[in-house]
């Protein structure tokens, strides 16, 4: 489970800088560490292969567990020389359940408030499934996006967006 959970979060983080246009050989990494676990994490893009400029930060929060609760991305705001807050991965875990929560950044709030998709992790046995969602501001509701499963003889996902 603790495998599926961080490979969940370092497939978001993934999916999440290819939106960005972002190409991970310009970036470099520098990693804060408490306890054997990353507690923040810099990243820093690459400049003429020698100068480093300040792009996004990473915090993490932890449950009782010892799992990624929270996942915090702050952007390098260049003009005020700050990282600013930008949006959220929230994981919540439930009877072998990852659900995991994609909220952007409100200021008027001074929370992570505008909530903008989902990913739901299932795990039966051998059995996984996922489903995505996209939040639908106007019908005040959850939309499936993408559907995919595998069962326990095949480690193929099938997918069929909806």
């Amino acid at each position: 489970m603790k495998v599926l959970v961080l490979s969940v979060v370092f497939a978001l983080t993934s999916v999440v800088n290819v939106m960005s246009n972002n190409n991970l050989k310009e970036f470099a990494y520098n990693s804060e560490m408490s306890a054997e676990r990353i507690e923040s994490q810099t990243v820093f893009k690459v400049e003429n292969e020698k100068y480093l400029h300040n792009h996004l930060k990473y915090n993490y929060t932890y449950d009782t567990e010892g799992r990624i609760s929270q996942k915090e991305v702050l952007k390098w705001n260049g003009k005020a020389q700050v990282f600013e807050k930008n949006h959220c991965l929230t994981m919540t875990y439930v009877d072998g359940e990852v659900t995991v929560k994609y909220a952007l950044w409100n200021a008027t709030d001074n929370a992570y408030t505008r909530v903008k998709s989902k990913a739901v992790y299932q795990t039966n046995g051998e059995e996984v499934n996922y489903q995505s969602y996209n939040w639908n501001e106007k019908e005040n509701s959850w939309n499936l996006a993408v559907k995919c499963s595998s069962n326990g003889n095949d480690r193929t996902l099938l997918a069929e967006r909806k």
